[in-house]
């Protein structure tokens, strides 16, 4: 990583990488730093934001000069999309940031709070959280994080999102468990002892977003309308607008960089 002057510190992705969240949409070594100052200063690998910050949002980890969790938690929530930013906001809260109070910081917008009244500790890995936004944006209920079911032989299941009243999960199945062959097995054996109880988990692959998130929305709507949930004509009406956005592309396109990962020649002034 390149080495900054003692007078900036490193900020919002590149400060959420080194603080162990995975906040990187491109290899660490395509990934330009992104530094903090009080005035303009053009150092090469870097893209750098003019904030003057408190002495208070500065801290030092691993040797580098970096926004404290907190801080970085919160740029990383106004700047980012909204599902990366949740998604980081969520890895922040499972280190210990209190998410709450961040809420009354004095750079909080109305839009801030929103996104970070979606962040959830119990998400495991950024698609899940992306998942969760999804399904709340489309206007269905908020999920549940890591529902405890108990399985045979006292074991238990923790499914990723869910509506424990109507019995109805939604599972992220990631490339990294649930490939193999045996992943696969276990799989297969864990969900028909969940659906023994009555349960219905809907499995998501990799590939949801953005080309399927209109198959998805639709078929949750329709599993938890049939599992008793009545949404009613307003939320009916934003759901069936949100599938058809889907459907012609207008939300959920990812980009492969985010807006913060600007080419180096550029030097965006952000707002204190």
């Amino acid at each position: 990583m390149t080495r900054v002057a003692p007078q900036v510190a490193v900020c919002r992705q590149t400060a959420a990488h080194i603080w162990g969240v995975n906040a990187l949409s491109a290899p660490e070594a395509d990934w330009p730093v992104e530094v903090t100052a009080a005035g303009h200063l053009p150092i090469p690998g870097c893209v750098t934001y003019v904030v003057p910050l408190a002495d208070e949002d500065v801290t030092e980890h691993m040797g580098v000069r970096l926004t404290t969790m907190e801080r970085t938690a919160l740029d990383c929530a106004r700047w980012l999309p909204r599902m990366d930013a949740v998604a980081v906001l969520d890895q922040f809260a499972r280190r210990g940031v209190d998410l709450e109070a961040l809420w009354y910081r004095p750079l909080n917008t109305w839009s801030l709070r929103e996104t970070l009244s979606l962040a959830d500790r119990g998400a495991a890995s950024p698609r899940e959280s992306w998942l969760r936004v999804i399904l709340v944006d489309g206007g269905l209920p908020r999920p549940t994080t890591q529902i405890r079911v108990k399985l045979s032989d006292d074991r238990f299941a923790y499914l990723d999102l869910g509506w424990e009243e109507f019995k109805v999960a939604v599972e992220y199945d990631g490339q990294e468990h649930h490939t193999s062959p045996a992943d696969q097995r276990h799989d297969a054996d864990r969900r028909e002892q969940l659906r023994r109880q009555g349960w219905r988990v809907i499995a998501v692959r990799r590939d949801v977003v953005p080309g399927q998130v209109a198959d998805l929305l639709h078929n949750v709507a329709n599993t938890l309308i049939e599992r008793g949930w009545r949404p009613g004509t307003q939320r009916t009406t934003r759901i069936l607008s949100r599938i058809r956005a889907a459907r012609r592309g207008t939300r959920y396109r990812l980009p492969p960089i985010s807006a913060a990962a600007a080419p180096v020649s550029r030097w965006p002034r952000a707002v204190p």
